[in-house]
């Protein structure tokens, strides 16, 4: 229940706001029409709210009356035409009365006795029966128009009657005319004639009920755009759904009805303008052209609201985009590069086709001189240029979004996965786009795997490092407190050696581990600070001193002798280089030499450790630097395969960079470090 009042909303509001616009503006075209009808006076409006004898209405009938009857004793040739204006006086009844006189052809029209009609010799006025107190005379020369006893001046503009009072010489001679006279006079009260329809009687009784009527509209209309206004949102719902619903037109259509809605306005416009002979006569039409606008009114509101809701599909929604639309389904059905040659044979086809046609039609404009056929000629050629148009406007959007898809493939090819490639929908590339979307969610999905399997390895060897040292530095106590015990037998001695000698290794290990973990997660304090490189290898080398000379192998330095400063943190590259060191130490040839060189070029210090191997070195520059893998794969020397995992690491946070290089026996290592702010590490 509460669901179908929400939906009812919408629509209820949208009613209202629809019968508020359209009684004001039916009242209000009623109003221009009702002034228009009366030749542009303003009384006219007043008619239903004033007493009936004075309105614009009631003068315009007497004016009607006054024409029939003078014309009867002016144009006494048309029998039939006479005897018809006379009934329509007759049907007042009581209401009118009546005296024309022809003293030319001795015609008298009356329903009033002669003696009654006698003007009075000193003012010239008719003697009337009580209660006709306003009416109408012509003595031959000028008409009067008297109210209560007091000629009206009816040359006045205020008065209302400029417009009625006509020139009833008909093209008579002033003699021809001094010979009629002609009086019309109207009761005061109105009363119904019971053997007619008197026109007075009814227009009184319609006036009094229009009034009323109006003002009730016009109260109505108000109160129901005030509720409209209330409910814009709910109103602004609905105006959405006729705006899908007038979407779903073709162009062309909306076109059509709208050409159709101008002309239903200006026919009925038309009837209104050759309407009835007095305001009552006009309402039917005022009624028809107030319903015919406002008809109009409310088909542009909807093409408005169209427009603003759809934007340029409103323009773009047509028979042609249609045919189209359903030509690219088709396209579907075979592969891309077929798909587009098709398009472009099918353009060429049709050009030739609408050409053909519009040829055709240009021939016949020009021989039969026929509008209508050079009318069909231009509207085929606009077709066809709206064709190519519309395939050079696709063409580019394929050109734009080929390129887009090609900057695409080269962001992820620098390793962006994150960002998708957003295409239209109807794009000709539209389910490439989307293959690849979906090949970059696989990869990104593998990364994110991948990363967190990283993460819980680094997790995983930072808690067994930590959990280890507390049990090892209790067997180093207790290995070292053994140490110090006197007269043990000596294969004792040689174990506790040994243990000492293992349990260093673990610890180193362990560290190793821990040390390498902090620096994969990121989770390490560097302290950068500028420093001379070539003093820290050279002290490195000197705090080495005593394995160097116990390997046998031999140094050769090639660092200069100036600074060479660089912003990096002192400890972590000490480390770095104390490994490399020991690295060349376990697995150069014996007595080889190995060389140790630092230079500074465009910014950048290159320094560089090279030895020869050992052993063949049949891996990869990739494999060497992988965690565990050592150069020895017969583990005949001691070390934990991390050293190198450690130097790289420890290289990269302390802002260098860290390559091997691997040439037949010869091992080199290259770390660079800017020098300077304008270097730059390639």
């Amino acid at each position: 229940m509460d669901t179908k009042l929400k939906k009812s909303k919408p629509f209820t509001a949208w009613i209202c706001f629809f019968l508020a616009v359209s009684i004001l503006v039916g009242l209000f075209i009623t109003c221009l029409a009702a002034i228009d009808y009366s030749g542009g006076n303003w009384e006219a409006l007043k008619a239903p709210f004033t007493d009936y004898k004075s309105s614009i209405a009631f003068k315009e009938r007497t004016a009607n009356y006054y024409d029939q009857l003078f014309s009867l004793v002016a144009e006494p040739n048309n029998i039939n035409r006479a005897e018809m204006r006379k009934m329509s006086l007759d049907d007042e009844g009581k209401n009118l009365k009546y005296y024309a006189y022809n003293k030319s052809t001795g015609l008298m029209v009356q329903n009033i006795e002669a003696d009654r009609f006698s003007p009075n010799s000193e003012t010239n006025i008719p003697v009337l029966p009580a209660g006709y107190k306003y009416f109408w005379y012509f003595d031959g020369q000028k008409l009067w128009v008297y109210d209560h006893d007091k000629p009206v001046d009816i040359k006045r503009l205020d008065s209302g009657y400029p417009r009625l009072v006509q020139d009833y010489k008909y093209g008579l001679t002033p003699t021809y005319l001094s010979s009629i006279q002609v009086l019309l006079a109207v009761k005061d009260p109105l009363v119904k004639n019971p053997y007619g329809h008197s026109g007075y009687y009814e227009e009184q009784q319609l006036l009094s009920v229009i009034g009323w009527i109006y003002i009730s509209l016009l109260v109505l209309g108000l109160l129901l755009l005030i509720y409209a206004i209330i409910r814009r949102p709910e109103k602004r719902q609905f105006d959405l759904k006729l705006a899908a619903w007038s979407g779903q037109m073709w162009l062309e259509v909306k076109i059509l009805l709208s050409l159709l809605a101008l002309i239903l306005v200006a026919g009925f416009s038309f009837r209104v303008s050759s309407g009835g002979s007095d305001l009552l006569d006009g309402l039917l039409s005022f009624t028809v052209i107030s319903c015919a606008m406002i008809f109009g009114l409310w088909w542009f509101y909807l093409m408005l609201v169209d427009l603003i809701v759809n934007g340029k599909s409103f323009f773009a929604h047509n028979s042609i985009t249609s045919l189209l639309t359903w030509y690219r389904k088709y396209e579907k059905r075979y592969p891309w590069q077929k798909s587009m040659l098709k398009r472009a044979y099918m353009l060429v086809a049709a050009e030739t086709v609408l050409a053909l046609i519009s040829v055709m039609f240009l021939l016949d404009a020009i021989e039969g001189s026929n509008g209508l056929s050079l009318l069909v000629a231009v509207a085929i050629a606009g077709t066809g240029i709206y064709l190519i148009y519309r395939y050079l406007k696709r063409y580019e959007n394929t050109l734009s979004d080929l390129g887009k898809l090609i900057d695409h493939i080269k962001l992820i090819k620098n390793g962006d996965i994150q960002n998708r490639l957003e295409v239209a929908e109807d794009s000709d590339i539209y389910p490439a786009a989307q293959n690849l979307n979906s090949i970059q969610e696989g990869m990104s999905i593998a990364v994110a795997e991948k990363m967190k399997s990283e993460r819980m390895k680094i997790d995983l060897i930072t808690n067994v490092s930590h959990d280890l040292k507390t049990p090892l530095t209790s067997i180093i106590s207790y290995v070292d407190l053994l140490n110090k015990e006197e007269d043990l037998p000596e294969y004792v001695n040689d174990y506790i050696k040994i243990l000492a000698q293992k349990s260093e290794r673990l610890k180193n290990l362990i560290q190793d581990l821990f040390d390498l973990s902090k620096a994969s997660s990121e989770n390490i304090t560097v302290d950068k600070e500028e420093l001379d490189l070539a003093r820290l290898i050279k002290q490195t080398l000197a705090d080495m001193e005593e394995p160097i000379n116990e390997s046998g192998l031999t140094f050769r330095l090639n660092i200069p002798d100036e600074p060479v400063y660089i912003v990096s943190d002192g400890k972590k590259l000490y480390r770095v280089w104390e490994n490399l060191i020991t690295n060349t130490l376990k697995y150069s040839l014996t007595g080889s030499r190995v060389f140790v060189d630092l230079t500074v070029d465009g910014g950048v210090a290159l320094a560089t450790i090279k030895n020869t191997a050992n052993y063949e070195m049949n891996f990869s520059e990739d494999e060497i630097l992988q965690r565990f893998v050592r150069a020895d794969e017969s583990r005949t020397t001691e070390g934990s395969g991390l050293g190198l995992s450690i130097a790289q690491s420890f290289t990269q946070i302390c802002g260098g960079q860290f390559s091997i290089k691997i040439d037949g026996d010869l091992f080199k290592v290259e770390l660079r470090f800017v020098t300077e702010p304008g270097g730059q590490v390639n």
